[in-house]
């Protein structure tokens, strides 16, 4: 099928070279993994290194796509055919391999994906696929089988290294982006925060977000963890509910901005009511112990040393601190590197982290959390977020 020259690109997110970049990048991790194909089949991982953009992801029915990656060829893209202009438009691939009849049982993807595989690669190539942490394949169990039985002999390779090892470093345009969806995500919160009053419910302040992200050109809220009173502290990354505020709760409002497949995850405390000095003490706490760990968000450092620095001020103040103090960010919510107590991978220039103290007063006063965003740069870390926090919001 063909489709008009002057379509070709022009609804790609990003310029032909960011992809093209993106795929150097990966053979050469390749080469130094002994790959010579990686298989991706998540939404995330496909429109990374192709641009190929479609809103199919979410369907169950039959698989919305695959990119395959050679060590030394050009991609080649795997698609039903009526996805093909979809493909034209968004995508720089060039190459396809077509499975026409996705409805067809029994189902053709696995054939064509394991044909396609042995064109690219040969009979005896060695596959990589999204095996590992922080990876979830968009396969049906029954493709999967399929290729497995048909493609590997002995170990199902894993191409994390290859996957993260591009993922993790943000090129400048990405960086661009993130700076762009934190800045309308604290926008968005500080708008729906100055307008909040007792008897509003959770779903109305995460409604109101939501409007304020996509009247800033923002596609909708990358998730919504909202959550007020005694009778909600305990429902971690819970969904909004249709809870009304009442005096003394604390509100915490979790979400972000989405544009296309970038996510943004900030959170922020507010009371509903005046602070007792205890209020004050457990934030002053949470300010503290993020500025400890961004202040240690540099080149070289192990991610466990950032989780240790916050840490270290939580639990001299006797409070306990929870297991992971930040993550990294970009097209997933959470992405390597980890900023947990065991991790000691050092951390990298052009890294975005979420950076995250969460502390439960034993007390009974509620949750208390601050989450925001830092690009670790050669000098030092460039703070994303830009909503006051030196002082707990109080409503009244």
């Amino acid at each position: 099928m063909a489709f008009p020259e002057e379509y070709k690109l022009k609804w790609a997110d990003f310029p032909q070279d960011e992809y093209e970049s993106r795929v150097h990048r990966a053979q050469e991790l390749m080469a130094e993994e002994g790959l010579d194909v990686v298989v991706l089949t998540s939404g995330e991982n496909v429109e990374y290194f192709s641009g190929f953009q479609n809103g199919h992801w979410n369907s169950k029915s039959f698989p919305t796509g695959a990119l395959l990656l050679h060590r030394t060829k050009n991609p080649v893209l795997i698609i039903p055919r009526f996805f093909s202009g979809t493909a034209w438009s968004s995508s720089w691939v060039d190459e396809y391999a077509i499975f026409p009849e996705p409805h067809a049982t029994p189902r053709d993807f696995g054939r064509v994906l394991v044909e396609a595989v042995r064109d690219l690669g040969g009979a005896t190539a060695a596959v990589g696929f999204e095996r590992g942490t922080h990876l979830s394949p968009g396969w049906n169990l029954d493709d999967l089988i399929y290729v497995t039985e048909h493609l590997v002999s002995g170990e199902m390779r894993s191409a994390a290294n290859v996957i993260w090892g591009c993922r993790t470093i943000k090129s400048a345009r990405e960086m661009e982006r993130m700076r762009w969806l934190t800045r309308i995500a604290d926008e968005a919160i500080t708008a729906a925060r100055d307008d909040l009053a007792l008897g509003q419910t959770e779903r109305e302040i995460g409604n109101r977000i939501a409007a304020e992200i996509m009247a800033r050109g923002g596609d909708d809220t990358s998730f919504r963890n909202i959550r007020a009173g005694s009778d909600r502290y305990h429902c971690s990354d819970s969904i909004p509910q249709d809870r009304a505020f009442v005096e003394g709760d604390l509100l915490i409002i979790d979400t972000g901005a989405k544009y296309g497949q970038y996510g943004t995850d900030v959170a922020y405390t507010t009371l509903l009511g005046k602070a007792t000095d205890r209020h004050h003490e457990v934030y002053d706490i949470t300010v503290r112990a993020q500025e400890a760990a961004v202040a240690k968000c540099r080149p070289g450092v192990p991610a466990k040393d950032v989780f240790f620095a916050a840490a270290r001020v939580i639990e001299e103040s006797g409070l306990t601190s929870l297991d992971m103090i930040g993550h990294g960010i970009g097209m997933d919510l959470h992405e390597p590197v980890m900023l947990t107590p065991y991790n000691e991978e050092p951390l990298q220039e052009g890294m975005v982290l979420a950076v995250e103290p969460w502390l439960y007063d034993p007390s009974g006063l509620g949750v208390f959390a601050l989450e925001e965003h830092v690009i670790v740069t050669a000098d030092d870390p460039e703070m994303l977020s830009s909503v006051p926090r030196d002082e707990l919001l109080e409503v009244r």
